[in-house]
């Protein structure tokens, strides 16, 4: 899913959320005030790294998917953290 980045008005936090296209946050997640605005973001390009020669193939896709690892498990603990009703 994109990420996107959200300004707050009313409490002046800035965050990043992934969620679908279709989507909006209207609300803050902070404040719950109705004063959010997306920011603009620019896209990541993958480009091939200069001085690695010797690297292998996939190098870069492996990187990427560990970086989102990592991210991933960031997500799930903080969702853990909530509590459902």
């Amino acid at each position: 899913m994109p990420k996107y980045h959200y300004f707050c008005e009313s409490c002046k936090i800035g965050f990043e959320i992934s969620h679908s296209i279709k989507e909006r946050l209207e609300k803050c997640e902070e404040c719950g005030a109705p004063a959010l605005r997306r920011l603009p973001s620019i896209p990541t390009y993958l480009t091939k790294k200069e001085g690695k020669e010797e690297s292998k193939v996939g190098s870069v896709v492996e990187e990427y998917i560990e970086k989102n690892r990592e991210e991933l498990k960031k997500e799930k603990k903080k969702l853990k953290e909530v509590e459902y009703k």
